[in-house]
């Protein structure tokens, strides 16, 4: 029952809830906080060192004059500090690159045959810019030898959308920027795709080796048509979900999967 005041009116209750509206805030600001640990951890080294180095030298709103360059945090120069891709960063960065490298055609040069010598073509220049394209297509890209040929891969989720097989604008400088290289050997060039075992539902692949055939297709097609390599050049062919690298049975796994070869015979 309410009080009354000394006027003969009823005084107004106190309310005892005001107390959960701090309470509230103090569990977003904790929330938060682990957002952002989280976040922190998962960041990727590769990434952050290649866009550290577009810094390195560049005069912009703030002049550093005779300052040394911008160095990466200590973290990330070594090599520590998360495991997840930021292939979105690693893209933007190849695409300001690739802007500025020549349009190879059909010119051709020796025939690769180490992992080693097809990376002495991404750095065929002695500057610090070739260098930092082998570096961004590493942090986006696997190369490996074995009984096929000299092997560039890289998820598909980089170059396409899930469960489909059109070539995403984004991913262009990347497959430019290879495209050079090839233009520049005379090796036979294999493309070849590959999926996870998860039925596809989208109505216009009939199975994933259909998916993975067509996205090796439309890669095959982009070299050809949009970068002038010699069709004579290349074979063509998807795998589906036959040459699992991983287990299917988990995100990770799955998405490692889900890959495109480019080998180089």
């Amino acid at each position: 029952m309410s009080k009354k005041d000394k006027n003969g009116g009823e005084e107004a209750s106190t309310d005892t809830t005001l107390w959960m509206v701090t309470f509230g805030d103090l569990l977003m600001l904790l929330l938060t906080f682990f957002v952002m640990l989280l976040t922190m951890s998962s960041m990727d080294t590769k990434s952050l060192k290649s866009m550290f180095s577009i810094f390195e030298g560049a005069s912009g709103p703030l002049e550093f004059g005779d300052q040394q360059a911008i160095s990466p945090p200590r973290e990330v120069a070594s090599g520590h500090g998360g495991s997840a891709m930021s292939s979105l960063k690693a893209l933007s960065y190849l695409k300001e690159i690739s802007a500025k490298m020549p349009h190879t055609g059909g010119k051709t040069g020796a025939r690769v045959t180490s992992v080693k010598m097809l990376k002495d073509y991404f750095t065929c220049e002695d500057d610090d810019e070739h260098a930092q394209i082998l570096f961004g297509l590493e942090s986006i890209m696997q190369f490996s030898q074995d009984n096929r040929g000299i092997v560039m891969t890289f998820q598909a989720n980089i170059v396409f959308n899930e469960g489909q097989a059109e070539i995403r604008p984004e991913s262009r400088p990347l497959l430019d920027i290879v495209a050079n290289v090839l233009a520049s050997t005379q090796n036979r060039i294999l493309v070849m795709g590959h999926s996870d075992n998860r039925p596809i539902h989208n109505g216009r692949y009939r199975s994933n080796w259909e998916l993975s055939l067509f996205r090796a297709l439309n890669i095959q097609r982009y070299f050809v048509e949009r970068r002038g390599l010699s069709p004579e050049r290349f074979g063509v062919g998807g795998y589906g979900d036959t040459r699992p690298q991983a287990s299917n049975d988990t995100p990770g796994g799955r998405a490692k999967n889900r890959r495109v070869e480019i080998i180089l015979r």
